[in-house]
């Protein structure tokens, strides 16, 4: 299998770091020290000629209060077609939205609850 690049989504990240990175007056140098690397690689992430890794994307987020999930969407669309990173989106919401619904048995047990609640009313 062919590995997937593209260049096109590290420079939309580079300009969103780089609109970020002025907007908050942290310097190349502070955001480096913040990840663990050069100020160097910060320059080249920022100028699109090496590709960002989504491990930085909490922490880049957090020290520039870019959105969490805009930065991780683009920074799969430097990896995967838009295509699959629009896949991989949905299988995400779908199953955090599923980890929120509650169950059948909880169901039952807020059923039975509130049939408590309108026995007690009714004494």
């Amino acid at each position: 299998m062919t590995s997937y690049r593209n260049p096109h989504a590290a420079l939309q990240i580079g300009q969103m770091i780089q609109t970020h990175l002025t907007k908050s007056q942290l310097s190349h140098r502070e955001l480096a020290m913040r990840l663990g690397v050069s100020d160097t690689k910060i320059v080249s992430f920022v100028t699109g000629r090496h590709y960002f890794p989504i491990e930085f994307a909490n922490p880049t987020a957090e020290a520039l209060g870019i959105d969490h999930g805009e930065l991780v969407y683009f920074s799969l669309q430097q990896y995967f077609p838009r295509g699959t990173v629009d896949y991989i989106w949905e299988a995400i919401v779908t199953h955090v939205f599923a980890q929120q619904e509650p169950s059948e048995e909880e169901l039952g047990d807020k059923r039975r609850d509130k049939q408590k609640k309108k026995k007690k009313k009714a004494r």
